[in-house]
């Protein structure tokens, strides 16, 4: 016996009795796989329906987000600190501190290493400011940053209590004389 004839023996076998213009129709089902994909699709929407709807034990999406970001502002102490708590830190641990965070975050591609300033970024160790001379002006503008100026908001990388340490390292810098300083910019702070 041939393939032809005997692959013709196979379809006779699942014929249907359903005849259109001479057009016969195969009763072909799907394979056991599928079918078993299907049924546990099925059970899946039933247990997914019970917890969230019908029982209503799982949060809806505007519930979880809300979760998810007081995890995250947590983890990442973003709460905004409060004029009075604003101030700069003196002890020379947080100025230690303060400092790894200005090279860890990369502060020195534009005001170098030593805060003497660049092409992109001003002088941080001269008598002048761009933004305003107290801690208050220093600490918003690490936090908020000013981009038509270039500078980079923090306030989404690190916590107010990192900036507020980075802005007392920064004022620390005021008055040093590095090398290779940029000229003053802004206006001379009293």
């Amino acid at each position: 016996m041939s393939d032809k004839n005997k692959q013709i023996l196979d379809q006779d076998e699942h014929l249907m009795d359903h005849d259109y213009d001479g057009i016969k129709e195969l009763d072909n089902p799907p394979p056991r796989w599928i079918m078993l994909m299907f049924y546990i699709t099925i059970g899946w929407s039933i247990l997914y329906g019970a917890y969230y709807f019908w029982l209503k034990e799982g949060d809806h999406q505007d519930a979880e987000y809300a979760k998810k970001s007081m995890k995250h502002d947590d983890k990442y102490q973003i709460a905004s600190l409060s004029a009075d708590e604003l101030t700069a830190f003196t002890d020379e641990a947080s100025i230690a501190e303060g400092k790894q965070i200005y090279t860890d975050m990369a502060c020195m591609a534009c005001h170098g290493m030593n805060g003497e300033g660049n092409a992109i970024g001003p002088n941080l160790c001269d008598e002048y400011s761009l933004n305003g001379c107290d801690f208050e002006s220093v600490f918003n503008i690490i936090k908020n940053g000013n981009p038509a100026k270039g500078m980079t908001a923090f306030k989404g990388q690190i916590s107010d209590e990192k900036i507020q340490k980075v802005a007392s390292y920064v004022m620390t810098m005021q008055g040093t004389n590095p090398a290779n300083a940029k000229e003053a910019q802004g206006e001379k702070c009293e």
